[in-house]
This record gives structure tokens, C-alpha cells and sequence, in this order.
């Protein structure tokens, strides 16, 4: 299990990320299609997932923790509309806005992983089809997913 130190450095490496794979956008990169997918996610609304992703976080890991034995928290959710909604929200932001509210967000995140009581981080949850302590799910959404969207859609580090 994730321990609550791993998760946190987890954390802080996604917004180092972000910001070393951002620092080389020139303006008109964050409109680059991300990942190669025909009508798929620019750059910049990749970033807005992740950030709105983050800024959900406390509520998201209250809806994980107290689902009953063998729910999803995704049960009835159309993630795809979802997605759709929470990017759209950050469609207006200007991208040093959009990294700001990201960096906002991931720092909130950590403040929330710092302060949540144990027994709901090594509560049993279960995400789609993961079913394990929300402290894993956490790292795996917020940090292994972020950082494959950061790499894969944002490019290369070096």
C-alpha cells in the first residue's frame, strides 16, 4: 500500500512535471493535439483535466471512502461527459492561469493527503474496476494517470 509520504512526494513530482514539460510551450503549443488522437485533447485541455481532476479530490476521496462494499464511486457516472464538463470549465483560463489553478489545486491535494484522517486513506474503494485502499487509487489517479497525460500528451522532459 501507498504510504502517505509516497503519495505526497507522488504528488510534488507531478507539479515538477508539469512545470519542466510547460516551461517549453511556446504559446501556440498549448493548442497542440495531445497524444495523437484524431479530435482527442489539446495540451491545454489536458492540463485543465488534470487540474479540475485535483480540485475534486477531497470530495471525490468522501464519495470513495463511503461507498458500500462492491460500488463504484463511478457507478452511473458517465466519465466521458464528466471529463467533458470539468475541461470546458478551464477552457476560458489563459495557460499561466490554467498552470496556476493546477499548481492550486495539487498543493490543496497535498494539504488534504497531509491532514485526512488514516482510516479514511486505507479505507477499501473501488474506482470503475480498481478495487483497493484510497490511498492507492489516489496515487494512481493523481499521480501515475498525471503524469502518463503530462508525458504522453505534454512531451518529453528533455
Amino acid at each position: 500500500m501507498t504510504t502517505r509520504q509516497e503519495l505526497i512526494e507522488g504528488l510534488r513530482a507531478v507539479t515538477r512535471a508539469a512545470e519542466r514539460v510547460t516551461s517549453r510551450f511556446a504559446p501556440d503549443d498549448w493548442n497542440l493535439q495531445a497524444h495523437g488522437e484524431e479530435e482527442g485533447w489539446s495540451r491545454k485541455q489536458v492540463f485543465g483535466h488534470l487540474a479540475a481532476a485535483a480540485e475534486i479530490t477531497p470530495g471525490f476521496v468522501g464519495a470513495l471512502a463511503n461507498q458500500p462494499a462492491g460500488k463504484s464511486v463511478t457507478d452511473g457516472l458517465d466519465i466521458n461527459a464528466f471529463n467533458a464538463q470539468q475541461v470546458g470549465a478551464k477552457a476560458q483560463l489563459s495557460p499561466s492561469d490554467l498552470m496556476a489553478a493546477f499548481q492550486k489545486a495539487y498543493d490543496g491535494v497535498i494539504k488534504f493527503v497531509q491532514e485526512a484522517p488514516e482510516e479514511t486513506l486505507t479505507q477499501l474503494g473501488r474506482f470503475g474496476t480498481l478495487e483497493a485502499p484510497v490511498i492507492d487509487i489516489m496515487d494512481t489517479v493523481l499521480v501515475m494517470h498525471a503524469m502518463a497525460h503530462i508525458y504522453h500528451g505534454g512531451g518529453s522532459p528533455v
